[in-house]
This record gives C-alpha cells, structure tokens and sequence, in this order.
C-alpha cells in the first residue's frame, strides 16, 4: 500500500467517524482535534487503523499521531 492509499484509507475513517466532515478541510496538515475529533471518535479512529492496516499502535506511538500526515508516517513505518 503507498501513501496516496494510506492517506485515502485514513480519510475514509476519519469521515465515519466524524460525519460532520467534509472530505476537502482533511489536509495533510491539519491538526485532528480542529477537526472535532474527540477523546471517544479517537478511540474508534484508532481500532479501525489497526483492523485496516493489520497491527496494533503502541499506546506512546497514538499520542505523536496528531496530523494526517503524522498518521501516514506512522502507518508506513509500520507497514514496512
């Protein structure tokens, strides 16, 4: 899986997650919480990262994954 997949795949779950968003304010970038992501949506975001990439996060490595793109560098690293 490359990092357009990756990206794709997270965006995907952090739009179920939070419905509210609008696949266009999900940039590289931006910082999760401004997008409304909650202590609970958190929480589910990360089991269906571990069910979509096929591992589970160390619960230090969950607290640097604070951007998209923080999120993508942390799935590749693992997929490797």
């Amino acid at each position: 899986m490359d990092r357009m997949q990756i990206e794709k795949t997270l965006k995907e779950i952090l739009i179920k997650r939070v419905p509210t968003l609008k696949p266009e304010v999900i940039t590289p970038g931006v910082e999760l919480a401004t997008l409304g992501v909650d202590s609970l949506a958190f929480s589910w975001i990360i089991a269906d990262m571990e069910e979509a990439f096929g591992f589970v996060m160390q619960g230090a490595d969950i607290m640097k994954l604070k951007t998209l793109s923080a999120s993508v560098d942390y799935v590749e690293k693992q997929m490797k």
